[in-house]
């Protein structure tokens, strides 16, 4: 066991998504290691399953990423089956006092810890009062009138809704993910893709076609992006499909971030090769337009 000498202003929660209640808990974090003279600091569970049959929105990796982006100076992360049975008067001294040098802790309102979710944010507070520790616990976060949550972004996701969710995110929906050989089908209709196959950890995507930023070595390009199981020629997986536009570069290999920005339409099967090519004209031709 590492005992932290160093000082935090400690954000606690699964940071799930890492969503504008998120960057609220963060910044003020962000405060309160200012006024203490403190860093910013961090504390994740690894391991630790959405409820029910639901999936992450993003990986451990692209988690950290993006906190780091956030001015987050230490990320302290424990595997949740190693702390699923501490008592919260545990968690508060053995964790966040002791290994992560706590001087301040932020939670959400809505925050549960300790062996059977016994303890909330009232009882963080409660504990962490008994070792001189600050707390603060944040109100819920809304967004239009909807509350952000993690299983508000699944939800609009699910439903193709990418748009909606970028704004619950404070950035578009993505997957960085490998690219992968192909049926080479788009190469024979004059519109060559990128393929990548859909995690079976991440949350899945409502079916169709979206329209998507793509970036490749430094560079930002729009994209015509089908996810679903390709219907008119065949697949016995769900992948990511891609025709980048104004693109011509072999990325086989490469691991390459797309960026969800909104939803053209819904899967479908063709009839023939040509009808698949004359509506993927008509999609590109929709990407252009949009400003």
């Amino acid at each position: 066991m590492t005992f932290e000498k160093e000082k935090y202003a400690v954000a606690v929660g699964n940071f799930d998504g890492v969503h504008i209640g998120h960057a609220a808990l963060i910044s003020t974090a962000r405060s309160l290691a200012r006024a203490t003279g403190g860093k910013v600091a961090v504390f994740t569970f690894d391991g630790f399953a959405p409820k029910g049959s639901s999936k992450h929105l993003i990986t451990p990796e692209q988690r950290s990423e993006i906190l780091r982006s956030m001015g987050v100076d230490k990320i302290f992360s424990r595997p949740f089956e190693a702390l699923r049975d501490m008592s919260p008067a545990q968690f508060c001294r053995q964790i966040l006092a002791l290994q992560c040098g706590a001087s301040y802790v932020v939670c959400g309102y809505n925050f549960r810890f300790g062996a059977g979710a016994e303890g909330d944010a009232d009882t963080l507070c409660s504990e962490l009062r008994e070792l001189g520790i600050g707390a603060a616990v944040h109100d819920e976060v809304r967004y239009g009138g909807l509350p952000v949550s993690s299983t508000a972004i699944r939800k609009l996701l699910s439903e193709g809704r990418a748009d909606h969710a970028e704004k619950l995110l404070g950035r578009p929906f993505s997957l960085c993910l490998p690219v992968v050989h192909g049926n080479h089908i788009g190469t024979g209709l004059g519109f060559p893709t990128i393929n990548q196959n859909y995690p079976d950890d991440i949350t899945p995507l409502c079916r169709g076609v979206y329209y998507c930023l793509v970036h490749i070595d430094g560079k930002t390009y729009r994209a015509v992006t089908n996810v679903g199981v390709k219907p008119t020629v065949g697949s016995d997986r769900v992948t990511v499909e891609s025709h980048v536009l104004d693109c011509d570069m072999d990325l086989y290999g490469k691991t390459v971030k797309t960026e969800f920005k909104s939803y053209l339409r819904g899967e479908r099967r063709f009839d023939s090769l040509d009808e698949l090519k004359a509506q993927i004209a008509k999609d590109v031709d929709a990407v252009r337009e949009i400003k």
